[in-house]
């Protein structure tokens, strides 16, 4: 019974070893299937929501999408090509704007700053026989005695003009460049000057202002006359911007100097009114309103040279920066006259332009408090003076030829020295 038995299962494994041997050539194993898991909604089809099934991997063909839907994990997954795109992953030129982003610091200041006025000029040409007529002089006025003065600029002055100035850094491996931008805001300043009425009992003493002229190019004693009043007024503006290189230092803190190179640009602009009004002591129903204006604007380009010292610490920097600009002024000037020597009297306007050598010093000192790694209060006094300005009181060519041709006071550009300096307090920021 138990040969029968054995026979029976030999016979059986043979016979399956047979059909097997029949199903491959010999040698080799069946690689395992790979079954895909089943979806968990059975309306959903390869590739909305799982891996697909393959026999082997390495002959399998990507599907154009290569976004696949949520397999039964929960996970989708993505074929991620060699090139993403500028957009989305970082090149040279996102990780520079990155870096200069982060190094970047701006200051915003406030600016109370004090112009140099016109100074003691005579708002006319010199008397004949009068050593000083900026003070009161004998004259005679329709064969009467008379005291006469001529005005002068003297009471025109800018103590405290209020600006803003911003200004950006950005610093590199080779230094730094700092650029900026100030202004201030138009000021105007006048003197008004009322004749007293004469006194009965003196008449000759009544102070009478008066603009005076050459005559014919020569000195004189002619004079036009206001024997009512007479008014002074100057305004002026002041903007600019600056560009700077500052060289890096081998020294991050204590005593650090670094040269610099740069670029400035000063635009300056006044205006001169003179308002004298004469009424003939009360006798004109319509009184004579002369006008003298004279208008200057200086526009000043200058490459520039400079060193910034300073000593830096954790809490504290101390500096001083001098910087020396070798530029020309563009200026333009202007006179214009009305009404002069009668209601008659037509308008006249001169003016002149051209290029004037201006060189520029600006010295600055101040002081930073670190109050954060980022945040700075920053207070600065700054001195910056310039050759070669043309100023509207001193281009006024004051001449008269009679009384049949036009006016003569016309326009005579002239330059001098201007200082404008004062304090300036601000905070600086640094992105970083």
């Amino acid at each position: 019974m138990r040969s029968r038995l054995a026979v029976c299962v030999l016979g059986v494994w043979s016979l399956l070893a047979s059909t097997t041997s029949q199903a491959q050539p010999p040698g080799t194993i069946a690689p395992p299937r790979i079954y895909a898991p089943a979806p968990y909604d059975a309306s959903n089809s390869w590739p909305a929501w799982g891996v697909p099934a393959y026999d082997n991997y390495a002959s399998a063909r990507v599907p154009a999408d290569g976004q696949f839907g949520a397999g039964p994990d929960g996970l989708i997954t993505e074929q991620i090509s060699g090139d993403r795109g500028l957009a989305y992953e970082d090149t040279p030129v996102d990780r520079f704007l990155t870096a200069a982003a982060k190094s970047t610091w701006i200051r915003l200041e406030y600016m109370d700053w004090r112009f140099e006025g016109p100074g003691n000029s005579l708002l006319g040409s010199p008397v004949a026989g009068i050593v000083d007529p900026s003070q009161p002089f004998q004259a005679t006025i329709a064969g009467r005695p008379a005291i006469v003065q001529i005005p002068t600029t003297s009471a025109l002055r800018f103590p405290n003009l209020q600006g803003i100035r911003g200004t950006f850094g950005l610093p590199t491996s080779a230094g730094t460049l700092e650029a900026n931008y100030f202004a201030f805001s138009s000021s105007t300043n006048g003197q008004f000057l009322a004749v007293l009425p004469p006194d009965p009992l003196a008449p000759e003493l009544q102070v009478q202002y008066a603009t005076s002229t050459l005559l014919n190019g020569q000195p004189s004693n002619n004079l036009f006359l206001y024997d009512s009043s007479f008014e002074v007024s100057q305004s002026t503006r002041l903007m600019g911007a600056e560009a700077n290189w500052i060289a890096n230092s081998p020294y991050e803190t204590g005593f650090v100097t670094r040269p610099l190179v740069g670029f400035r640009y000063i635009d300056f602009q006044e205006h001169l009114l003179q308002r004298g009004t004469f009424d003939q002591q009360g006798l004109l129903a319509v009184p004579l309103v002369s006008d003298i204006n004279s208008d200057a604007t200086n526009r000043i380009y200058a490459p520039q040279l400079g060193m910034r010292f300073e000593w830096v610490d954790q809490w504290f920097t101390l500096g001083f920066e001098p910087k020396v600009a070798f530029g020309v002024n563009q200026y333009e000037a202007s006179v214009r006259t009305d009404r002069l020597r009668s209601p008659g009297d037509p308008t006249v306007i001169t003016s002149a332009n051209g290029n004037r050598f201006a060189p520029v010093g600006d010295f600055s000192v101040y002081g930073k408090i670190h109050l954060r790694d980022n945040f700075s209060v920053f207070v600065s006094y700054q001195v910056m003076v310039a050759s070669g300005i043309s100023r509207p009181a001193d281009n006024i060519f004051y001449n008269d030829n009679g009384s049949t041709p036009p006016p003569a006071i016309v326009v005579d550009p002239s330059f001098r020295s201007m200082v404008w300096q004062g304090l300036t307090v601000g905070g600086e920021v640094k992105f970083r």
